[in-house]
This record gives C-alpha cells, sequence and structure tokens, in this order.
C-alpha cells in the first residue's frame, strides 16, 4: 500500500466513523423528539376537539347528518387527523367522519371504560402508511355550571409519518452527505499531501537513491523549519560527512597504492643493485681490457685499412655496455646531493651547445624560452645537469627530421614556495596514454629492444624528488611529448 493511500486511510477513517456515527445518532435522537412532538401535537388537538365537540354539540338533540357534517368540519385542514368517530356505550358508532384511508378503531371495552371511568385512552399501533395514534376521550354536556357524562365517546385517529422510514431516509441522507464530504476532504488531503509530504519525500527518495549509486546530486534545499526541513538538512549534512570519509579514503587508497609501488620499486632497485654489483665486477674487468686492446689495435692501423671500422664499431658497442652497466650503478646507488646556488639559465646555455653536431645532424630545430630575472634554484649542478641532459636527449631521439625541440624556463610558485619550472617539449609523435603512468617506472621503456635501459626517466625522478621538486610528463598520440619539471629557489639564509 503507496504512503499516500496509507496516510488518507489513516486521516480519514477516524473522521468518517466519529462523523457516521455522530449522524446516525443525531438522526435517531432528532427522529424520536419528531414522534414525541407529533404525539404532543395530537394530544392537544385531541383535547382541544373534545372541547369543541363539547360546547358545539348537543348529541341528543342532533341528527345524525348533522353529527356527520361537525365531524368533516373538524377534520378538514388537519392532515394529522384520519377520522373522528362518536360511539355509545355499546359500541355503536352515532355518528363519524369522512376518511380517505380506513384508519384504526379502538376495542369496544376500551370505549366502555372510557365512558364509564371517564378517563381518556391512548393507543398506539402500526397501520397503513406510518404509526397511529387513537385517542378515546369522554363526552360531557353542561349542565348549569355542571357538566354530566353523556355516555358516549369521542374516538379521534391520528395517523403518524412512519419514523423508522424516515430515520432511514435520514440516515441515508447523512450517508451521502458523509460521502461527499469524504470525497471532498480526500482530494484535499491527498493535495496537500503531494505538496506538503509526497514531493519532498521523492526528493529525498531520489537523492539517497543517487548516494547509493555512487552519484551525488545537489543538496536537497531546506526552505522549510519543520520536521521534514530538519531531516533534508540533517541528509545534507550526512552527505557532506560521506564525500569527505569518501575523499579521505580515495587518499588513503592512493597513499597505500603509492607506498606499495615504493615497496615494489626498493624491491626491483634491490635486485637491480645486485645485478648491477656483479655486472660491474664481473664484466666491468673483461670489457676494459676488450676496450683497451681494441683501441691500441685501432691506433696501429692505417687510416684506410679495411677492419677499422669493425674495430670502431666493437668499441662503441662496448662503450654502450658501459653505459648500460653505469646507468645500472647510478640507479640503485645515488648519494645525496650536495645542494647549491644554480642560476638554471647558465646551466641551460651550457647544456645546448654539447647537442649541437646530433641536433644539426638530425635536421632539428631547436630553441629556448628563458625569462628573464628568474631565480636561483637550490640543486646539485652535477645531478641537475644529469636530468636536463636525459631530457634533452629523449627528446632528440623522439624528434623526426626538420621537427622542433622547445626549452622554457619560467618562474612559478607553488604551495607557497618560490621556485624554477623548465620544460622540454618536442614534435614526436608523442607517447600512449596507457603509457605515460607508467614511463617514470623503473626498467620501463617505449623504445625499441636494444635502444634504452628504462632507467634514464626513473633516475631522473627520484633526483628530482631528492631536490624537493618535482617532474611530470603530458603528451597524446601525435601531439609531441612535453616533460615539466619544478625546482624550489635557493632562499638566502636568515
Amino acid at each position: 500500500m503507496r504512503l499516500r493511500l496509507r496516510l488518507i486511510l489513516l486521516l480519514m477513517l477516524p473522521l468518517l466513523l466519529v462523523s457516521g456515527l455522530y449522524g446516525v445518532l443525531r438522526v435517531q435522537q432528532e427522529t424520536r423528539a419528531r414522534v414525541e412532538d407529533e404525539r404532543g401535537r395530537a394530544a392537544g388537538m385531541a383535547r382541544t376537539i373534545q372541547i369543541a365537540v363539547e360546547n358545539a354539540l348537543d348529541v341528543r338533540g342532533r341528527r345524525h347528518d348533522e353529527l356527520v357534517g361537525l365531524l368533516d368540519d373538524l377534520t378538514h385542514g388537519q392532515r394529522a387527523i384520519a377520522r373522528i368517530r362518536i360511539v355509545d356505550r355499546a359500541g355503536e358508532v352515532l355518528a363519524a367522519s369522512t376518511a380517505p384511508v380506513a384508519a384504526r378503531t379502538s376495542r369496544p371495552d376500551v370505549v366502555a371504560r372510557v365512558i364509564q371511568s371517564g378517563i381518556p385512552d391512548i393507543s398506539e399501533g402500526p397501520g397503513a402508511g406510518g404509526t397511529w395514534w387513537v385517542h378515546v376521550l369522554p363526552i360531557h354536556h353542561a349542565v348549569g355550571r355542571r357538566r354530566e357524562p353523556v355516555h358516549v365517546a369521542l374516538e379521534m385517529a391520528f395517523a403518524s409519518p412512519d419514523a423508522r422510514a424516515m430515520s432511514r431516509q435520514a440516515i441515508r441522507d447523512v450517508l451521502w452527505r458523509v460521502g461527499a464530504l469524504t470525497a471532498v476532504l480526500a482530494l484535499l488531503i491527498a493535495v496537500v499531501l503531494q505538496q506538503e509530504v509526497l514531493r519532498p519525500l521523492a526528493r529525498l527518495t531520489e537523492s539517497i537513491r543517487a548516494l547509493g549509486e555512487g552519484r551525488r546530486g545537489p543538496p536537497l534545499s531546506v526552505t522549510r523549519r519543520d520536521e521534514l526541513g530538519e531531516l533534508a538538512e540533517a541528509f545534507n549534512g550526512m552527505t557532506e560527512r560521506l564525500e569527505e570519509a569518501r575523499q579521505r579514503l580515495v587518499a588513503e587508497g592512493e597513499y597505500a597504492l603509492d607506498l606499495e609501488q615504493q615497496l615494489r620499486r626498493a624491491e626491483t632497485l634491490a635486485v637491480a643493485g645486485k645485478l648491477a654489483s656483479g655486472i660491474a665486477h664481473e664484466v666491468g674487468t673483461p670489457l676494459n681490457i676488450v676496450s683497451g686492446r681494441a683501441e691500441m689495435v685501432l691506433q696501429s692501423l692505417p687510416d684506410r685499412h679495411p677492419g677499422r671500422e669493425d674495430l670502431e664499431q666493437i668499441i662503441r658497442q662496448i662503450d654502450r655496455v658501459s653505459n648500460i652497466v653505469r646507468s645500472l650503478l647510478d640507479a640503485v646507488r645515488l648519494s645525496k646531493p650536495e645542494i647549491q646556488r644554480v642560476p638554471i639559465e647558465v646551466l641551460i646555455s651550457r647544456l645546448l651547445p654539447l647537442l649541437d653536431h646530433i641536433v644539426r645532424k638530425r635536421g632539428i630545430a631547436m630553441t629556448t624560452e628563458i625569462a628573464d630575472d628568474l631565480p636561483d634554484v637550490a640543486a646539485d649542478p652535477a645531478r641537475l645537469q644529469q636530468v636536463l641532459l636525459n631530457l634533452l636527449m629523449n627528446a632528440v631521439e623522439a624528434t623526426p627530421p626538420d621537427g622542433r625541440i622547445t626549452v622554457r624556463a619560467w618562474a612559478r610558485a607553488r604551495q607557497g614556495r618560490r621556485g624554477v619550472s623548465v620544460a622540454v617539449a618536442d614534435t614526436g609523435l608523442g607517447i600512449a596514454r596507457d603509457a605515460l603512468g607508467q614511463i617514470f617506472e623503473p626498467f620501463y621503456t617505449t623504445k625499441p629492444a636494444g635502444q634504452g635501459t628504462g632507467l634514464g626517466l626513473a633516475i631522473s625522478r627520484d633526483i628530482i624528488r631528492d631536490h624537493g621538486g618535482t617532474i611530470q610528463a603530458d603528451s597524446g598520440p601525435g601531439q609531441g611529448a612535453t616533460f615539466t619539471l619544478w625546482l624550489p629557489a635557493h632562499e638566502q639564509p636568515a
């Protein structure tokens, strides 16, 4: 059962029961009062007619037709009087008014008793069309100042409407009025419930359903100061607390995930450390010997000797292996940076000439956008140079011929601290969206097999973090890549 119907029934049923019961009792009470009034009025009319007959009638001196005319005159215009008769002791009817219906009569013994005792009698009983009251009164004749009995009685039959029929009709009228009142009240209650109760509850239900599905809708409007307004205000407060709790859970989950990633990275670096140490010990010495002998042989050969190209290739591959071993050692044995005051524009101006040869060879344009009055940063110059050189070399390798590399530097505050941001942007193919979250992970690389160790960006991230800065990558397929790092400014000692 819906709440609307339930509330209407709860509000209407007591009212209907009380009003219906009151109406029935009121009808019965009014019916009894009407019957009593009719009975009293009939008694008064009987007494009046008795006096009129006694004053105007000499029974013994009247003819039968005169008596009938007298009685007809008395009943003329009186709807309640059905018939009047004059009866003697023996029960013989001396005269009777013309009766349109068969009226109820009294028993002969009752007439004889009234004539003998001189005490009137009233009898009641059902008859045609309703209830009948039959009044039997003695007739007296005036002799001087005395009144002597005439030994006849006056019988009057009064017809009263059926009290039960009147009561049933009145009850039907009451029930009809109660039904009409019920329909009107039900409509009014339904409208009021819809506006004042059901519509706010529907909005609250929708908000609760949205909250259960993980969608936070707009807060409920609190425009009323009743219980529903308090409920809406409490729900808004609960929603805000749940949102705060959800954000805390998300933050704690991200923190736990970061800790887990750091743990995995620490485990990976521990394994890499052992591997790098073993490689440096077991491979480093033979590589140095091979590289030295190859250079000696290369120097001993003439310039146009056909073996020089092979020896140069051998030396380059040995240097590549040595660089890989050195990168592994740098990744697992980072020492504490030596923080100094470093002018970032000077450091960038020193790095760019190192790349002139390879940039011109590949047909790449390189531009710089260095803001004026940059603050000096607090950094280890060697480590910072390693990071910038790694980013520039990655940009050179990713940029196609006729592409462009842009180096920008500008002052930017972060979390209330002054600092400098440096961005290295290329016009290469870009980085896939699913790879952006992994490019700073150790041993992850997007380069073809044999062309990268996947440690350059991981080492750069760790160096920047050790300096209290940040580094991030922005890219999209076919849009190039931009690596932006931020370092805090070097503050003057107090």
